[in-house]
């Protein structure tokens, strides 16, 4: 059954999705590509989990906003914070938290490894990028074009972060947050026959009686895969 809308109206909306529509809009997002070009400058060191660059981006742009707007340092400040938290980046439109947790996907399985330049910096630390944007008040449930959060994204995928996620979780994250399915990352961590991230989800509070938009719960699905 086709879509009753163009992808352009279901990517550009806000509102819940079932059926067709739903499916239309997965099979978009299935195509999606990492790839650090499509990412801004600004949000490159987030995926790259670069900390020291995140936060020399962070000082010039303040510094650039002093000189040339004039404004007083806690203006520049919150100017420039301000675009971290209203960040959308790529067609997928992922805010900053969930730009991290993509390019930790990319990268590598987990940050207990991580990249040391010649200068002994960690160059790829998406543990402390998260950290860093929560100090600057990021939102972390912030929802990218189908509403997924960076939490979803860390454990619902088959390419699961669960050590991020348990970050995030710190950060407060919710675990049932519900996207614009109307699902929860639990849903999707059971059709991908996750069982590690099923396991970690259930032991951090996961529903699993939350429906979506089309009246399917966790415990559904996991019956008829049963």
């Amino acid at each position: 059954m086709a879509s009753s809308r163009p992808i352009d109206e279901l990517i550009t909306g806000t509102s819940p999705l079932a059926g067709a529509e739903q499916r239309v809009l997965r099979e978009w997002i299935s195509q999606w590509v990492f790839d650090i070009d499509d990412f801004s400058p600004m949000a490159q060191p987030l995926a790259r989990g670069d900390t020291l660059a995140l936060k020399r981006d962070y000082e010039a742009h303040c510094t650039h906003l002093q000189q040339t707007l004039g404004v007083s340092e806690e203006t520049s400040q919150q100017q420039t914070i301000q675009l971290y938290k209203t960040m959308q980046e790529t067609r997928l439109q992922m805010p900053a938290m969930e730009v991290v947790i993509a390019g930790a996907q990319y990268h590598g399985k987990n940050d207990s490894a991580v990249t040391v330049n010649r200068h002994g910096h960690r160059i790829s630390d998406h543990r402390g990028c998260l950290e860093i944007l929560h100090q600057w008040g990021v939102p972390v449930d912030a929802e990218d074009v189908a509403g997924f959060t960076a939490f979803m994204r860390a454990s619902q995928t088959a390419h699961s972060r669960l050590d991020l996620a348990k970050v995030l979780l710190e950060l407060g994250a919710d675990v049932n947050h519900r996207s614009r399915f109307g699902g929860v990352a639990l849903h999707e961590a059971i059709m991908a026959q996750d069982r590690v991230a099923v396991a970690f989800l259930s032991r951090n509070g996961a529903s699993m009686d939350i429906k979506d938009n089309d009246g399917v719960s966790p415990r559904d699905i996991v019956s008829l895969i049963l």
